[in-house]
């Protein structure tokens, strides 16, 4: 990692209304999570804690924060031209990702699992695990996004639409409907860790917590590496 690039990153996300949007997603959920404690008092259960974390939090929080942290660290800078100013330096292509790769890895932990296992400890306290299986979840599901979100913001012209397009149709529709595509779902990665860790002796059906722990790790690699590749293969002049 280059730690200019780094700073650099961290600049890009704390300043303006991105700030903003990564702070009022995770906010809305906390709210949530007092709302529903407070309507629903002791009684609300640890399933239904997490079918609102899985629902609102590893469904809408998580990619939704990647997403931002994603378009404004890689797309943007594409979109604009500013990422010239970087592949104009002595820098390793593939060290640039891997750099931007840390900034959005630690936005998503601290403004999605983070507050993700913060609304589970409101819901239910401190007695189940709903907390650590939901920040346990939402991890899997977030490096799984942005190795994924990466390599669609280098790869595509309009790559914020088409980040859109395969979170709302492939994560969101087609998982629900066509079962077998849980294999190869970040959304239904996070939801099965969450699962185990409630559950442990219970088939939840879904895929087992190795297997999402290396499709998350395979998503993260792979969309590094292609994105350093694709930035390889960029010359100064490239629109």
């Amino acid at each position: 990692m280059n730690a200019a690039i780094v700073r650099l990153g961290i600049r890009s996300l704390t300043v303006g209304s991105r700030l903003t949007l990564l702070v009022a997603f995770p906010a809305l959920l906390l709210l949530l999570g007092v709302l529903l404690r407070t309507v629903g008092g002791a009684g609300f259960g640890a399933d239904q804690a997490a079918s609102v974390l899985k629902v609102f939090g590893l469904t809408i929080v998580v990619p939704i924060v990647t997403l931002i942290a994603t378009s404004t660290l890689i797309s943007s800078e594409l979109d604009d031209s500013s990422i010239i100013y970087l592949l104009s330096k002595p820098v390793p292509r593939l060290t640039i990702v891997a750099s931007k790769a840390a900034v959005i890895l630690a936005t998503v932990v601290l403004c999605a699992a983070v507050p993700i296992g913060l609304t589970g400890l409101i819901l239910v306290g401190s007695a189940e695990r709903v907390a650590f299986a939901a920040f346990t979840g939402a991890l899997v599901s977030a490096v799984a996004y942005a190795g994924i979100f990466i390599v669609l913001a280098t790869m595509l012209k309009r790559s914020v639409i088409g980040a859109l397009v395969y979170w709302l149709v492939w994560e969101t529709t087609l998982v629900s409907l066509i079962g077998p595509i849980r294999w190869l779902s970040a959304r239904a990665w996070g939801s099965s860790v969450l699962d185990q860790i409630l559950t442990p002796a219970i088939d939840n059906n879904g895929v087992p917590w190795w297997y999402a722990v290396l499709g998350m790790s395979l998503a993260l690699v792979i969309g590094v590496a292609l994105a350093g590749r694709r930035l390889f293969t960029m010359t100064l002049s490239d629109d």
